[in-house]
């Protein structure tokens, strides 16, 4: 089984990989994945800066940056909350809320496009699947770890 997936893999990623329209890439611009992945992560009303490092898993330094290089770009703004000064919200712009939208749609329709190829049974345990996996940390890591003998 394991030389099977490891065989499918690369075509499986082909598979998932669709190429943006144009419109999409235009609209990204020099928008990198890891600034996508956070501004999807943001609310369209903002949150503090606290939450929207949680909410992307960094730390809050690397919030700080990260949401710099978004400010830059038009994608998102800072202000302060009116009640606490202290605290620093970061919100989309409706630049930053357009693109996650326009990328949102092309995922979409490529996920449609790709279960056109499957029956209904095929999408449900592809589903189930995918959701087993997410739940449970499969990574390379975690399975060396539980191979490993306890320690005395």
């Amino acid at each position: 089984m394991v030389e099977r997936v490891l065989e499918l893999q690369p075509r499986l990623q082909r598979t998932l990989q669709v190429p943006l329209p144009d419109e999409v890439s235009s609209r990204l611009g020099a928008v990198t994945p890891h600034q996508l992945e956070a501004l999807g992560c943001l609310p369209p009303e903002g949150s503090p800066m606290h939450e929207f490092a949680e909410a992307v898993g960094i730390s809050g330094a690397a919030a700080t940056a990260l949401a710099t290089r978004m400010i830059r770009q038009g994608l998102a703004q800072r202000h302060y909350d009116p009640s606490d000064r202290r605290t620093v919200w970061l919100a989309p712009t409706a630049q930053g809320l357009h693109t996650v939208e326009a990328v949102r749609d092309w995922r979409r329709r490529s996920v449609a496009k790709m279960f056109e190829r499957l029956d209904p049974a095929q999408v449900s345990a592809f589903l189930e699947v995918l959701s087993a996996l997410a739940r449970s940390d499969h990574s390379p890591e975690a399975a060396a770890s539980d191979s490993r003998p306890p320690a005395d």
